[in-house]
This record gives structure tokens, C-alpha cells and sequence, in this order.
């Protein structure tokens, strides 16, 4: 497999999961949709699958339960209707990438006649865009002797990446190479806007009058190029085949996100 056919197979892995789409994705006008999913966009519809993500948020994520756990609670319920956000997504493609992909991306990103010491190891990784902006998506690494990759809980600056590195984004479904992740979201959300898509963005102190729920909008649009970044989770994989992994998953973050 490519590193563009793992990270899609993670990505559909992850929203196969959550049946109940993603809690902060609505439509203007739910009477535009068939009668089949219109019902997911209703006012009540709505209601009922943000009951649906806040307990599932807290049971999940209150009491800061391993990465293993999250991802097994939600195989064993996926046949219910799980409602998810870009964290959660994220939280699972990254654990599947790790549980289902790992040799793979080892082979991939590691040669074998080469030395690795002093290299930063390949990182699976969890960014967050900070707010205004709030989002959150999957990032994959290769190893590096001449770059740092962000940290754990290490801020970076927007739209700048590790040379290389590759994006998957289970929430707005993009699979790219990094360097192309600013020009893939703006495809995405002008495709959201026209299919009469809202994007809510928990901001409650944002007093700026253009603030609003359109994916065109000041805050959504410009997420990718203008959000400041942060690492909230990590797993390294090193040229050992060692595992190691960092930050584990918490509701500050998903409330945050």
C-alpha cells in the first residue's frame, strides 16, 4: 500500500465509526437533504446527537483513558450511533494507523541501508489548530536528522510543516501531502458552502461581528493558513520497531477543539 491509500483506509476506518457524522457539522436548510438523513439535521436531530457526543466525550475522555481503550470502546459500539468531532475522529485514525498500518509505515519511511542514529523518530501524531480556529486532524512524520518536529505540547506556527509530512483529516475526509493541506481545506470548505453546510466553532468569548458558521467564514476558511498549531498527542515508532506514546487523549482537548 501507498502512504496515501493507509491514510485513507485509516481515514474511512474513522468515519465509518461514528454513524451519527460529526456533532458540529450542520445544514442551513435540512429540507435541501433526503428524508433518510434529514432527520439527522433537524432540530431535534441536532439535539439529540449533541447528547449523543457529550456523553460519549465524557465517558471517553474525562478520566483520560488510554489510547487502547478509546479505540476499543468504540469498535465494540460502532454498530451504534456514535456521534464524533475532529478530535475523536482523529483519536481513532491515529491509534488505527498505529494498531493496523505500523509495519507498513515502518517499511515505508524507513530504509534499511541506512543509520538512524540521531535521527527524530517517524511521529503519528494529533494537531490541534488553537482558537479562534478549533480543529484538530492527524499528522505523519517521516524521521528527520535535520529538522524538529514539534513536540508534545509544543506550539508551531500556521500552515508550516515538517518537510515531507503527510495529513489525514478524518473530519473534513482530505488525505494529502502536508505542503497541500491549506489548498485541500479551502477546496473542501467552498465545496461544504455550496452543498449548504454550517460548521459550528466552539468560541463562546469570540466578540468579532464576523463571526459565523459558514465554512466560507473568517474562522473556518482561514483555519489551515492562519490557526497556530499544537501537538496534543504523539506515537513514535523507531527504527527498532519501539513504540512510544506520548500525551494521553483528555476532554480539555475535545472541549478545546
Amino acid at each position: 500500500m501507498t502512504i496515501e491509500e493507509i491514510l485513507h483506509d485509516a481515514m474511512q476506518a474513522a468515519r465509518a465509526v461514528f454513524k451519527g457524522k460529526s456533532c458540529n457539522v450542520n445544514y442551513y436548510d435540512p429540507n435541501i437533504l433526503p428524508a433518510e438523513k434529514r432527520i439527522f439535521y433537524s432540530d431535534l436531530g441536532i439535539e439529540k446527537r449533541g447528547e449523543i457526543f457529550i456523553t460519549l466525550r465524557n465517558r471517553l475522555l474525562e478520566e483520560h483513558l488510554p489510547y487502547k481503550e478509546i479505540y476499543d470502546f468504540l469498535n465494540r459500539n460502532k454498530n451504534k450511533l456514535l456521534v464524533g468531532n475532529c478530535v475523536l475522529l482523529s483519536l481513532y485514525a491515529l491509534y488505527y494507523l498505529k494498531k493496523k498500518h505500523k509495519d507498513r509505515l515502518f517499511h515505508l519511511f524507513y530504509n534499511p541501508t541506512l543509520s538512524y542514529t540521531g535521527y527524530q523518530p517517524l511521529s503519528l501524531q494529533i494537531v490541534g489548530l488553537l482558537p479562534p480556529h478549533g480543529h484538530a486532524f492527524v499528522m505523519v512524520c517521516p524521521p528527520s536528522n535535520n529538522q524538529d518536529i514539534p513536540r508534545l505540547n509544543m506550539e508551531s506556527p500556521p500552515n508550516i510543516f515538517p518537510q515531507n509530512a503527510w495529513i489525514c483529516d478524518p473530519w473534513a475526509g482530505i488525505v494529502c501531502p502536508a505542503i497541500n493541506y491549506n489548498d485541500r481545506w479551502k477546496i473542501k470548505m467552498a465545496e461544504w458552502s455550496l452543498r449548504g453546510k454550517t460548521i459550528y466553532i466552539n468560541d463562546n468569548d469570540n466578540t468579532d461581528p464576523e463571526f459565523n458558521e459558514s465554512p466560507l467564514g473568517k474562522y473556518t476558511y482561514t483555519a489551515v493558513g492562519h490557526g497556530n498549531k499544537l501537538t496534543i498527542s504523539n506515537i513514535e515508532i523507531y527504527p527498532d520497531r519501539k513504540v512510544i506514546i506520548d500525551g494521553e487523549p483528555s476532554a480539555r482537548k475535545c472541549i478545546i477543539m
